[in-house]
């Protein structure tokens, strides 16, 4: 029997592994490539339900790599946040299962190309797992390098000029993002002449006065880098073309997952900082309050103009990420809360949307609304999952959507700040703007092209998933006090220096 701290190295080592392994388990036969990534992100997501089995029974614990003890080993650390790695688990593996039939039809990406499409996939997923777990500030850059360096090879993975270009803008951006983060690192080791996090945060507290401009300087950086990996208005720019472009599985992982790396990482830092009480974060609350209000709007205003599916669908990215943003921002208990299970609940809302448009395009070749008038008719199953996501995302209740919504639109009155409330419900309303044009066109417009109305249900390998994420999408919203009580004592935990 393995003990249980070893799970924090296999949950890490396992897709990393994978990803090193599937190009040369498929050199005879690239059929194999999907079923190995499946096999790993299975073994993977054993090792991250025990995690989370013992979080919730427990609370936080560390597993110290090599025996060597914090600060000076490599820690891995598992708190409530880190239990995202459950849905990076899902959805990783449910994307998987989705590109088993999307890639072999996917005439713009090479056959031989296929296997690395698995194993980028696995080191993307890797580095989403470890900078969720990781103790470490320098570890934290490294994962973050990983998942990045991936995701922009994914976006690019089918050799159209359209995708490297789409690439280009994100590594550009990325490439940013990264430095700041680097950066930041760099000035917090400088003063504390630590890189452990908890350990970092103890030693903050206790620096010299002559510390706190840098400490300054170094929260603005990181809140700089992982805004822009988040893609909040206005440093968002890189988003739009790199989720649309990008295969449909690949653009449910990006919208779903790797932007909710830049919201984890604003956690960790949130954990350092109020923890250490170094600084009065007032400022900077105000700051994120602005700018996720701005984000909620904007994104939907830009939703609402698009006629191409995965654009809008990239576009309601970012205005739910601004959701997100403003409850961190308004940083009382119950928007920290409702944000933070946002980042769960959105993930599997964003899959839902993004897969079920893939199997739109998989089936006729067409992505715009206009193009895929009446398709509700041909595909059923796929538009009600579709229709589902649309109203989750909306937050119309009883979906995963409306809690989380429901708890920072409350935070806001709490935090006496009731405008905000406002914004969060005007957005919403231009959500439900852009939502019913695709209802309203998949099901009650006359078709333009009549082959439409012939099309079959996606594979089960793509269906079987699309409705198991609009299921949990209901679940989730029903059952949803379960992830709200599970977040609350970490929430609690990170806003206690704060309030006293």
């Amino acid at each position: 029997m393995i003990e249980w701290p070893h799970w924090m190295a296999i949950v890490v080592l396992a897709p990393l592994s994978g990803a090193v392994l599937t190009p040369i388990v498929s050199l005879r036969d690239r059929r194999i490539a999907p079923w190995f990534a499946l096999a790993t992100m299975t073994v993977t997501s054993v090792a991250a339900l025990f995690l989370i089995m013992r979080v919730a029974q427990e609370g936080p614990f560390s597993y110290p790599l090599g025996a060597w003890t914090p600060p000076y080993g490599i820690e891995l650390r598992f708190d409530e946040f880190s239990a995202a790695i459950s849905v990076v688990c899902l959805v990783g593996s449910l994307a998987i299962l989705c590109s088993v039939r999307y890639t072999e039809w996917l005439r713009e990406l090479a056959k031989p190309r296929i296997p690395y499409y698995y194993a980028l996939m696995l080191l993307n997923l890797g580095g989403m797992i470890g900078f969720m777990i990781t103790g470490d500030l320098f570890n934290l850059f490294v994962f973050l390098e990983i998942l990045s360096l991936s995701g922009y090879a994914l976006v690019a993975v089918s050799g159209e000029r359209t995708a490297e270009m789409a690439a280009f803008k994100y590594l550009l951006m990325g490439a940013i993002s990264s430095l700041l983060v680097l950066f930041s690192v760099g000035i917090i080791f400088g003063i504390t002449g630590s890189l452990n996090m908890v350990d970092v945060t103890t030693r903050l507290a206790s620096v010299a006065a002559d510390a706190t401009m840098p400490a300054v300087l170094a929260l603005g950086a990181l809140t700089i880098g992982f805004m822009v990996k988040a893609a909040i208005f206005p440093v968002h720019v890189w988003l739009p073309d790199a989720h649309a472009i990008a295969p449909s599985p690949i653009s449910a992982v990006l919208s779903g997952l790797v932007v909710k790396v830049g919201i984890i990482g604003m956690l960790r830092v949130y954990q350092i900082y109020y923890g250490s009480g170094i600084l009065d974060l007032t400022v900077l609350n105000q700051v994120l309050l602005w700018l996720g209000a701005i984000s909620i709007v904007m994104g939907a205003f830009f939703a609402i103009f698009q006629d191409d599916i995965k654009l809008m669908l990239a576009y309601s990215t970012i205005s739910n990420i601004g959701y997100i943003v403003m409850g961190l921002g308004l940083s009382t208990n119950l928007s920290v809360i409702g944000g933070a299970v946002h980042v769960f609940n959105h993930a599997l809302i964003k899959a839902t949307l993004f897969l079920a448009a893939g199997a739109f395009i998989y089936r006729t070749g067409y992505r715009t609304l206009t193009d895929l008038r009446g398709i509700g008719r041909a595909m059923p199953l796929t538009s009600i999952a579709l229709s589902i996501g649309a109203v989750s995302i909306v937050g119309i209740p009883p979906t995963a959507g409306f809690l989380c919504k429901w708890y920072i639109a409350l935070g806001a009155f709490e935090a006496d700040q009731p405008m905000f409330g406002f914004a969060l419900i005007f957005g919403a309303l231009f959500i439900f703007i852009y939502y019913i044009r695709m209802v309203n066109a998949f099901y009650f417009q006359e078709p333009i092209h009549k082959e439409v109305l012939r099309v079959e249900e996606a594979p089960l390998t793509m269906l079987g998933p699309i409705l198991l994420l609009a299921a949990l999408c209901l679940i989730m919203g029903i059952l949803g006090r379960i992830p709200l009580t599970f977040i609350e004592p970490a929430a609690l935990r990170m806003l206690a220096p704060l309030g006293g």
